[in-house]
This record gives structure tokens, sequence and C-alpha cells, in this order.
């Protein structure tokens, strides 16, 4: 069957989305180390200055280049996280919708026990196997702690790690627990569970022109 316009437009958002996050990235990297390359042996490094800002309705903003230079390369975490934010907003709906032509009846997918029953109906239970379905459900949890708990982590985002990694991270306090450390580099886990939303949206993808 002929994929809805909408499916199509999701699926093509999520492959196209990692040159968004990457560019972002890397933007704020180089604006930074140009201004580092120009202005921190120089007297303006610590005097405050007017900011061209065309957007705002003042025209510009006050900053000293260390205060800029210091902003920018702080961001990285924010970034990392917004866009796994992005990303799975965008998977959720796309099996919200994929579920309504794939799937017995609509799943409200924004909730794990139904995106968990997307991948057990008869025309989708081949898609996932068991580990990678326990890496969306990780994915999801750190998503939602990110979003809802400040990137502090919570029992359910424990209990998701152990089954997805195989080990629980017992000496974390998860009350003080920022930046969701139980990854050794949280860019690389996040690249990770990209390639496999982008995997299983092609595959969706491919399971509805089958149809």
């Amino acid at each position: 069957m002929n994929i809805p316009t909408n499916i199509l437009s999701i699926i093509d958002i999520i492959n196209k989305s990692e040159d968004r996050w990457k560019a972002t990235y890397m933007s704020f990297w180089g604006y930074a180390s140009l201004i580092k390359s120009q202005f921190e042996n120089t007297s303006d490094w610590d005097k405050e200055i007017k900011l061209w800002l065309p957007a705002s309705k003042n025209r510009h903003h006050i900053y000293t280049y260390k205060q800029l230079h210091s902003i920018l390369t702080s961001k990285d975490l924010e970034i990392t996280l917004n866009y796994l934010q992005t990303l799975f907003s965008l998977f959720e709906e796309l099996l919200n919708e994929a579920s309504k032509i794939l799937c017995s009846s609509e799943l409200n997918t924004s909730k794990w026990i139904y995106m968990e029953e997307f991948f057990k109906e008869n025309n989708t239970n081949d898609i996932l196997t068991s580990p990678q379905l326990k890496e969306l459900k990780l994915a999801k949890e750190t998503r939602n702690c990110y979003i809802h708990k400040g990137s502090k982590i919570n029992k359910k985002w424990l209990n998701a790690y152990k089954e997805a990694k195989g080990n629980p991270i017992a000496s974390i306090n998860q009350n003080l627990m920022k930046g969701f450390g139980g990854f050794k580099k949280l860019f690389h886990q996040i690249e990770e569970w990209q390639d496999l939303i982008i995997e299983i949206s092609n595959k969706i993808k491919n399971k509805i022109e089958s149809k």
C-alpha cells in the first residue's frame, strides 16, 4: 500500500535528525573556539561588550567574551539530551500513526505499555529483538528523567538500565546523580539509540509498503 504522507514525513525527519543535532553541537563549539582564538589574550576577554543580536528588541546583548565562551562550552549535555527528547517524541508519534495500519487498534505509544504492545502485534513482532526492546525502554526512561526529573535518575531508570545492560548501578545516589553517569559516553549511547530508531523506522516503512 502507499505510505500515508504524515508517516513518510515523520520517517524523513527521523532519518535527517542526526544532521541537525550534530550541526547544532558543532556550531556551539565552532563559535566557542573562534571566540577563544580571537579574544582570550586580548583586553576584550574580560570587558563587557554589546554583541549584535538582531532578533532581540534591544538589538544586542551584553557579555564578556569569557562569559560567552563559558556558556557555549557548557551546553553539551543539554544539546544531546534535547536531541534525544526530540528524536524519541518523533518515534512515539511514528508508532502511534503506524499502529493505525499495522496493529489491531490504534495505540497510544507515548506510554511504554502500549509501545511494548506495538512490537508484540502479529504484523510487527519480528521488528525487534528482546535486547533492542530493552534498549528502547532505557532510552525512553532516560528521556523521561531529563524532561521530568531534571536529569536525576529514578527507580524506573535504574530498573531499565539493569534490564538493558545486565547489571545494576549500586553506587549511584539517585537523588544527586546528574548527567546519566551510568553511560561511559552518553553521546555514544544516544548515537546507538538513534541508529536503532532509524533502523526500526525504516522497517516500519517496509511493513506498511508490503501491506
